[in-house]
Formats: structure tokens, sequence, C-alpha cells
């Protein structure tokens, strides 16, 4: 069972780590590989009982919810606002039966909470998905006052599932899974949402900022008129994996409809930039966007190896000379500057909220750098 814990099929694992993890995951396997294992992680927590004690426990709870014995394994992330844990679910011969969402705090219970409205409104709609396998859900409730979001394990059965491919047709599937339309900018849910948010920040000054970007990005492009759909809120490379032909998705906890089509691939693009390569690369990715300017993208994306290697030079260089197939285009026929801007807007404002409470203190460099740079292209175009 330990043995399946460590491993990891996210897209977005590093060459490193993958072969950290499986190797992880062989040592495991063999006689007394546990024992080796602990010896070199020095820092633990063990958890016990007494013998035959009847204990209240996660694992109990989740057993019965399932209707078999179980153990967890739990993995945190870095501080941040939407922290959870999220435990990984194990039958006694070691196959994974499910993945647990566990909200903690008024931020990831809402999240949580919101996960599983969506995952069964995406269910329960007429259009089967063709490129995309997501998650369903086996139970939502609450545990001891913390709320459980119990989904079943998308995991793939092929040997195919890291690709240096971008998801285009996918993220094209999933913009328009519970349907389209077509309106100007400024009557989008999307931009009523951005309208709204100063009257909901902490900082005065923010909040002014704020408001006067929204307004001049109003005024510039407002009357456009824009395929609208859904959007997962946050594709990367790292909440997906291939399964030969097919995408397993997961982590909709920022799924959103009423958006212009395109949202997925500029944050799919721009979020592995940042974290490749950095903000300066990801601002000139913006400014080659906007400009239709191929001559950055080069300086932006660089011959780096790694997740951001040729994957993104070649999805931004399409970007920025509008090549796409028409059939599995990710704007839908949209205003690609226009997409790019509402899309700022959006990041922004979502940085702006979680960035006001404590927790979202390490947020607060980004959330500046993100507001100058909407200042920049909207502003001092």
């Amino acid at each position: 069972m330990a043995a399946a814990a460590v491993r990891k099929y996210s897209q977005g694992v590093g060459w490193t780590e993958r072969a950290a993890r499986t190797l992880a995951s062989g040592v495991l396997r063999l006689p007394g590989g546990y024992v080796t294992l602990r010896r070199l992680a020095r820092d633990r927590l063990r958890v016990s009982a007494p013998v035959g004690a009847l204990v209240d426990s996660i694992e109990r709870h989740l057993g019965e919810i399932l209707g078999a014995d179980v153990v967890v394994t739990m993995t945190v992330g870095p501080p941040r606002a939407n922290r959870k844990p999220i435990l990984q679910v194990l039958a006694l011969d070691g196959r994974t039966v499910a993945f647990v969402k566990v909200g903690t705090s008024a931020v990831s219970q809402a999240l949580v909470r919101g996960e599983a409205e969506v995952l069964s409104a995406l269910w329960s709609a007429d259009r089967p998905p063709r490129q995309l396998r997501i998650p369903r859900v086996l139970h939502h409730g609450r545990w001891r006052g913390l709320d459980l979001l119990v989904l079943t394990p998308v995991r793939p059965t092929s040997l195919r599932w890291r690709r240096q491919d971008v998801p285009t047709a996918a993220m094209r599937e999933l913009a328009g899974w519970l349907g389209t339309s077509r309106r100007p900018l400024s009557t989008s849910e999307a931009w009523k949402l951005a309208q709204d948010t100063p009257a909901q920040l902490a900082d005065p000054r923010q909040a002014a900022e704020f408001e006067r970007l929204v307004d001049v990005a109003g005024q510039r492009y407002g009357d456009v008129e824009l395929a609208l759909g859904a959007w997962h809120g946050d594709w990367t490379p790292w909440n997906m994996a291939w399964d030969g032909t097919q995408v397993l998705l997961w982590d909709f906890e920022r799924f959103a409809t009423g958006v212009p089509v395109g949202f997925d691939l500029l944050h799919y693009t721009l979020q592995v930039v940042l974290r490749d390569r950095g903000e300066r690369a990801a601002a000139d990715v913006v400014r080659a966007v906007l400009t239709g300017d191929p001559s950055r993208v080069r300086a932006a994306t660089g011959r780096r190896r790694g997740v951001a290697g040729g994957l993104v030079q070649r999805a931004v260089t399409d970007l920025v000379s509008r090549r796409v197939d028409d059939a599995h285009d990710p704007f839908a026929g949209n205003d690609v500057p226009a997409v790019m801007v509402a899309y700022l807007v959006e990041l922004a404002r979502r940085y702006l909220l979680a960035s006001e409470p404590p927790e979202g203190a390490p947020l607060r460099s980004r959330t500046r750098w993100l507001l100058d740079l909407l200042a920049e292209v909207v502003v001092r175009p």
C-alpha cells in the first residue's frame, strides 16, 4: 500500500520528482523496503490507539461510506488560503479507491462544497465527454465539523500518461459542456463579478485601483462580443494527466461559467511560464499575445528543458500567430486580446480576494505584479 501511495501521475510532475517517486515506490515493494525508507525519513508523525479500542477514525468513517476496510495517506500543500488535506484512500490490497478533500476552514469548506456541486452538475449534463475524464462524487457530507468530498480516482490505464501536448481539444469540450452563448463582454457573469469585487475588498486603495482598471478595460473591450462558456479555473499540467488520447482532469474548485472561451488555454500557458520562467517571462507572453508579435515568444519561453520547454513555446507561438485548428479552436473564434485582458482581470480579482486574510500573505507580491501588468496593458498600452 505504501508503494501505491507515493506514485503520482500529474502531467506537471518533473522528471526528477517522477524518478524519485518511482524509485521510492520500487523500494517499498521490496522485502524490508518500508523499514529502509523509515530510517531515511527522520521526520515522522505516529498516530496510535489502544489495542482493541473502538476509535471513530477517518478510516473507519470512510470505510463505512465505501463499504470496505480502507487505509488513508495524506498530503498537505504549502501554506495558502485554500490549503486543505487531501486523502488518498486505499483498499487493503493496495488499490486506490477514492480521493478525499477535507474542508477545514471557511475558505476551504466553501471550495469543497462548490466542487461537489460543479461535478454533480457536469455529470448530470446531457453532453457526455469524449476528450475528458473527470471524477465522480461518491459522497459529500460532514464529519466532526469538517467537510468531506469523496471522489472517484481518475488514474491512467495507459503507459502514455505524459505527453508534450497542450490539450486544446479537451479545453474546448469543457468550455461547451454546459452550453455556450455569445454576448458583449460587459454583460458576462465574469465581468459582473469583477465589477462587484471592489466593494468586497477591505483595502480602500486597492479597491479604488482595481475599480479603475476594470472601468478602463471595460471601455476598451466591454462591447466586444465573445463566445461565453465554462472554464476549469485552474487547468495546469499539475492538475491533469494524459491517458492515451483522453485527458484526466481534477481539482474543479475554481470552475465557473459565463466566462470568455479561451480562459483555460491562457491560464495553462501563463501559469506554466510563471512556474518555470518567472514573472518577467510571463509578462512577455502577455505582451506577445496582445500585440501578435511572435518575436517575444522565444525570449519568454527560451529553450530550457522541463515542464515549460518546447510544449509552451509551441503553444504560445500558435496563440500569437492565431494558428489554431478551427474545429478545436480553444477561443471559439473570440478576439484573443479581449479574452486576455478579461482573463487578467479575473486573475487579479481572484488574487485580491485571496491575499487579504493573514493566510493570503504569500500571494500579495503576485497580486501586486498582476495589478501592475494589468495597468500596463489597459491604461498604458
